[in-house]
C-alpha cells in the first residue's frame, strides 16, 4: 500500500482530467447535434449541414483523444513509457484529424458537385471530373497525414517528397500526352467554350453536336450520325465556331447571281419576298439584299436573314432558295450558267 500511495494521487488527478475532457466531448456533441444542426436546417444553404454531419462524430473523439494525451501527460511513470503511450495518442489524434478534414473536404466537394448538377450544361462534366477531384484530394490529405506523423517522431519526410516528386515526374513523362489532355479538360471546364449539346465547327471544317465532354476527349456527333472523337488539347488550341453562343439564332446568307441587262430592284424585291414565307426566319432584325459586285458573267447580289435556331438553318435555306428560282423563273429573270465569250480576230 505504501508503494502505490504515492500513485494514487496523480492517477486520480490524471483520472478526473480524462473525465473533465469526456463531459466537455459530450457537451459539444449534443450542442452539434440538438441546436448547431437546427439552425442549420433553417439556413437556405446545404453546407452547413454537411459540415456539421462531417465533424459530429469525429470531433467527439478527437476531443477525448487530447484529454487522453494531456490525462497520460500528468502521470508520474518512466520517461519512455509516458512517451510511447503520448506518440500512440498522437498517432490516433492526426488520424481522427485527418478523417476530420477529409470528410469536410468530400462536404464541400458533394455540395458543389450538387450545385453543378443542377446545370443541364455541366451534368456530363460533374460526372467526369468530381470523382478525380475526389481521388487527388484524398492523395493529398492522407499524404500530409504521414508527413506530420513521421516529422512528429523525427522522420526525414523530405525524403519521402522527393521520392514521391522524382516517381510523379517519371509517371508525368511516360503519360505527357494524357496529362496534356487532362490538363485541357479542366481548362474547358472553367473557360466553357462549349456545352453539351451545343452545335460547333472545329477548325478543320467538321460539323456537330457536342455529346459529352470527357477526361481525355470530346464525343462530337456529326451530321452523318457519326461520332468524332477530339482529344482536349486540340479543342483548346485550335479555333472553333459555337453556334449556339451567344444565343441559338445564327446568320444565313445566300448568294444569287443574276444575268447582266436584269432589272435590280425587283429582283431584290423578290428575295426579301421569299424570306416573309418561311416562319423560322425572323423579320427582327429585318433581311436585307446587297449588289455586292460585277461578275465575270451575273451581277452578283449576297441577301442575309436571321434564322431562329441553328437548327433550321439549312431547312431555312433550302425553301428561300428553291423560292427564288420559282419566282426568277416566273419573272423573266435569268440565273445565268458560268460562259465566256470569244471574239476571233480577223
Amino acid at each position: 500500500m505504501n508503494r502505490l500511495e504515492p500513485l494514487i494521487k496523480p492517477l486520480a488527478m490524471s483520472g478526473g482530467i480524462f473525465l473533465v475532457f469526456v463531459g466537455i466531448a459530450f457537451l459539444v456533441r449534443t450542442i452539434i447535434s440538438r441546436w448547431m444542426r437546427r439552425w442549420a436546417a433553417e439556413t437556405a444553404t446545404s453546407m452547413d449541414d454537411r459540415i456539421l454531419a462531417a465533424v459530429g462524430h469525429p470531433l467527439f473523439y478527437i476531443i477525448l483523444v487530447y484529454g487522453l494525451d494531456y490525462a497520460v501527460s500528468r502521470l508520474p511513470f518512466d520517461n519512455r513509457l509516458v512517451q510511447a503511450l503520448r506518440g500512440l495518442i498522437f498517432i490516433v489524434g492526426i488520424v481522427v484529424v485527418t478523417i476530420i478534414v477529409y470528410r469536410v473536404f468530400m462536404a464541400f466537394i458533394d455540395w458543389y458537385g450538387e450545385k453543378l448538377r443542377k446545370k443541364r450544361s455541366t451534368t456530363n462534366l460533374v460526372r467526369e471530373f468530381i470523382p478525380l477531384i475526389k481521388r487527388v484530394t484524398s492523395i493529398l490529405i492522407f499524404t500530409l497525414a504521414v508527413i506530420v506523423i513521421l516529422k512528429h517522431f523525427n522522420y526525414d519526410a523530405w525524403s519521402l517528397l522527393t521520392a514521391m516528386g522524382v516517381g510523379s515526374l517519371a509517371i508525368g513523362l511516360a503519360a505527357k500526352e494524357t496529362l496534356t489532355n487532362m490538363i485541357s479538360g479542366f481548362s474547358i471546364m472553367i473557360d466553357r467554350p462549349f456545352h453539351p449539346g451545343d452545335r460547333i465547327e472545329l477548325a478543320s471544317g467538321e460539323i456537330g453536336d457536342v455529346q459529352e465532354i470527357g477526361l481525355r476527349s470530346t464525343r462530337i456527333k456529326t451530321f452523318d450520325n457519326t461520332i468524332l472523337v477530339v482529344p482536349n488539347s486540340a479543342l483548346v488550341n485550335a479555333s472553333l465556331v459555337n453556334y449556339c453562343y451567344p444565343d441559338f439564332k445564327v446568320k444565313v446568307r445566300v448568294k444569287v447571281g443574276i444575268a447582266y441587262g436584269s432589272d435590280i430592284e425587283r429582283a431584290k424585291q423578290i428575295m426579301l419576298e421569299t424570306t416573309k414565307a418561311v416562319p423560322s426566319i425572323l423579320q427582327d432584325p429585318p433581311p436585307s439584299v446587297y449588289f455586292t459586285e460585277f461578275g465575270d458573267f451575273s451581277l452578283n447580289l449576297l441577301m442575309i436573314f436571321w434564322v431562329v435556331e441553328y437548327t433550321q438553318m439549312l431547312d431555312a435555306k433550302d425553301r428561300v432558295n428553291s423560292m427564288i428560282h420559282e419566282r426568277f423563273a416566273k419573272e423573266g429573270i435569268e440565273i445565268p450558267f458560268p460562259i465566256q465569250t470569244v471574239f476571233l480576230k480577223k
